[in-house]
C-alpha cells in the first residue's frame, strides 16, 4: 500500500509502504546509510512496542520510519508533510527515545562521536520545524483576513465564565453566602479585580472586529450622569480599594440628559479603570461639566507617572510595538484606548489628552447630551 504524500507533495519525498513497515519487520529502511542510526532505531523500535498493546503499535511503525528517515536524510518533510496522520504526542515521544538511544550509543558502544553529532543536530532541526510549523497552524487563521473574527470568538469563549467569576467573586466577598475573614475577603478581591480586567480586554477584543461603530445602545434615550458614575464606580471598586486610592465622581449642574447611556458608561469605564491601573499614590477623579446647551464635558485625570513622550505618538495605535521589558503608560495592545476615540466620535465629540512626566494625566471629550426635557 502507497501512503500518498501530503501539503506539498512536488516537494516531499514519498514514504513507501515498505518503508513504512519495515523497521516494524526488523529490517533496515532503504536510504539510510548509518549504522549507528539503524541500530539506535531498532533499539527504539523495541522500546516503543513493548509500551504499546498490540493494536496501538501500527501508529508507532509508521511514526518511527517517517522520523528515522526525516533524521537519517536530513528532510524534515518525512514528517512535517505527514503530521495530520502522525499523533504529535507520538512524534515526541519517537524522538525523545531515539535521542536517548543515539547518546546511549556514543556511552556504551563507542560510536563514532562525529556520526552522533550530526544526528542529534538532525534530531534538533526536526524538532525546530515541527515547532514552528504548528505555532504557524495555530497563527495562520490570526494573521488572516478574518482574524479579528478568529480573536473574537475566542474573547466570546472566554467571557460568560469571566462574568461568572465576577459575580460569585462579588457575592463571596460580601458575605453573600457566609462570613468571611480579612484575609479571604482579599483574596476574593483580587479575583474579583482579575475578571474585572480580563473581561474587559476580553470586550475590548470583541468590539474591535466591529467595523464602523462600536455595539452599543444605537438610539439616544434619558439618562442620568449620577447612575452612570454609580455604576462605573462600582465596578472599579475593588481595584480602587485594593490600591488605597481615592476615585472622586464630580457631577454636572443638569443631571438628565437624552444621550446613548451604554456608549458613555463604557468610555468612562475604560478611562478610569486605565488611570486606577497605572497611578500608585493619590487618585483619580472624574468630573463632568455642563457646556453650553446641549454639551457636557467629561474629564478623567489620575496623579500617576504621566505618559512618556515617545509613547504619546501611538498612544491610540491598536497593538503598538515595543519591548516587553520596556515601561509604559497603558497596555501595548492598546485596544482600550482605541475603542474609547471611536465611541467618544459616536458621542459626538473627540477624545484628547493632556499629560507631563511625573505629574498625572487627563483625558477629556465632550459628548453631545441635551438636556432632558419633560412635557
Amino acid at each position: 500500500m502507497s501512503v500518498s504524500n501530503v501539503g506539498r507533495p512536488d516537494r516531499s519525498p514519498t514514504l513507501r509502504g515498505g518503508e513504512a513497515r519495515g523497521h516494524r519487520l526488523g529490517l533496515a529502511l532503504p536510504g539510510i546509510t548509518s549504522s549507528v542510526l539503524n541500530e539506535a532505531i531498532r533499539q527504539v523500535e523495541g522500546a516503543l512496542l513493548d509500551e504499546s498493546p498490540p493494536r496501538g503499535r501500527e501508529p508507532w511503525a509508521e511514526v518511527l520510519a517517517a522520523v528515522a528517515l526525516a533524521v537519517g536524510r536530513r528532510t524534515p518533510d518525512y514528517v512535517v508533510d505527514r503530521r495530520p496522520r502522525l499523533p504529535p504526542a507520538l512524534v515526541g515521544r519517537v524522538l525523545e527515545v531515539l535521542r536517548a538511544a543515539l547518546l546511549r550509543a556514543w556511552r556504551e558502544t563507542y560510536a563514532p562521536a562525529s556520526a552522533v553529532v550530526v544526528l542529534i543536530a538532525a534530531i534538533e532541526d526536526l524538532r525546530d520545524v515541527l515547532a514552528r510549523t504548528s505555532l504557524q497552524e495555530y497563527t495562520g487563521p490570526l494573521n488572516g483576513p478574518d482574524g479579528a473574527d478568529v480573536l473574537a470568538e475566542v474573547m466570546h469563549d472566554l467571557r460568560s465564565p469571566l462574568s461568572s467569576i465576577r459575580c460569585l467573586a462579588e457575592r463571596l466577598e460580601l458575605a453573600g453566602s457566609g462570613p468571611v475573614n480579612d484575609l479571604q475577603r482579599r483574596q476574593l478581591r483580587l479575583i474579583h479585580i482579575a475578571a474585572i480586567q480580563l473581561s474587559m480586554v476580553a470586550d475590548d477584543a470583541i468590539d474591535a472586529s466591529y467595523d464602523g461603530e462600536v455595539p452599543g445602545d444605537h438610539d439616544a434615550a434619558p439618562l442620568s450622569i449620577t447612575k452612570v458614575f454609580n455604576a462605573v464606580a462600582r465596578i472599579v471598586r475593588p481595584v480602587a480599594e485594593e490600591k488605597h486610592l481615592d476615585v472622586c465622581f464630580v457631577r454636572p449642574a443638569v443631571d438628565y440628559r437624552v444621550g446613548r447611556n451604554a456608549v458613555l458608561r463604557r468610555v468612562l469605564l475604560n478611562l478610569v479603570t486605565n488611570a486606577l491601573k497605572f497611578t500608585h499614590t493619590g487618585g483619580v477623579e472624574v468630573t463632568a461639566v455642563d457646556r453650553g446647551d446641549a454639551a457636557v464635558e467629561f474629564s478623567v485625570r489620575d496623579t500617576g507617572p504621566g505618559i512618556p513622550p515617545l509613547a504619546v505618538e501611538q498612544l491610540f495605535r491598536p497593538f503598538r510595538p515595543g519591548a516587553a521589558d520596556q515601561p509604559h503608560r497603558f497596555s501595548r495592545t492598546g485596544l482600550g484606548l482605541a475603542l474609547c476615540r471611536r465611541m467618544v466620535e459616536q458621542l459626538g465629540g473627540t477624545l484628547r489628552h493632556e499629560s507631563a512626566p511625573g505629574g498625572g494625566t487627563r483625558f477629556w471629550f465632550e459628548a453631545h447630551l441635551p438636556p432632558l426635557t419633560r412635557p
